[in-house]
């Protein structure tokens, strides 16, 4: 028996016409085996991006998308997104930005924080709200004509 490839977007060797530290680097991102080097000559600084994580699921059938956690580490700290992609197979849209953080030294969550679930045609995510590490902010989203839509947010207390 043949089994069909399935094509599929290869997000750690992709390039991102955003990232999450974008007023430094304001070139599309090239990854290539999941990292990204710039230098911001204003700066005087390289920022080095990388890709944290890469969640795949559905949320309409014949669909497919793909979460993916980008960070921006900066010379002290760093910041992080979590982007939404429609996966055409050898091709993929950005759908929305759905999640942040942003740490220093002695503050802030990392990439690790921004935590998100494809079930039953939902994406939930679940990431700290704002920078306040006290309090997570949950929302659901779905899928509706093609684009992402949020259908419900919680805030609660961090355990």
């Amino acid at each position: 028996m043949i089994v069909p490839l399935l094509l599929a977007v290869d997000f750690m060797n992709f390039t991102y016409a955003t990232n999450p530290c974008y007023k430094n680097v304001p070139v599309p991102a090239v990854m290539v085996k999941g990292s990204f080097s710039y230098f911001d000559k204003n700066m005087g600084a390289g920022f080095d991006l990388r890709v944290d994580s890469v969640k795949k699921g559905s949320l309409a059938p014949g669909t497919r998308q793909a979460v993916v956690v980008l960070v921006c580490d900066f010379p002290v700290g760093g910041t992080a997104e979590a982007y939404v992609f429609s996966d055409g197979g050898n091709s993929a849209a950005m759908l929305g930005d759905v999640a942040s953080a942003n740490w220093g030294v002695d503050w802030g969550a990392g990439p690790d924080s921004i935590h998100v679930t494809f079930r039953n045609r939902y994406l939930y995510v679940d990431a700290y709200k704002e920078n306040d590490s006290t309090m997570k902010l949950v929302t659901t989203y779905a899928l509706r004509g093609g684009k992402l839509v949020k259908v419900y947010q919680q805030t609660h207390k961090a355990r």
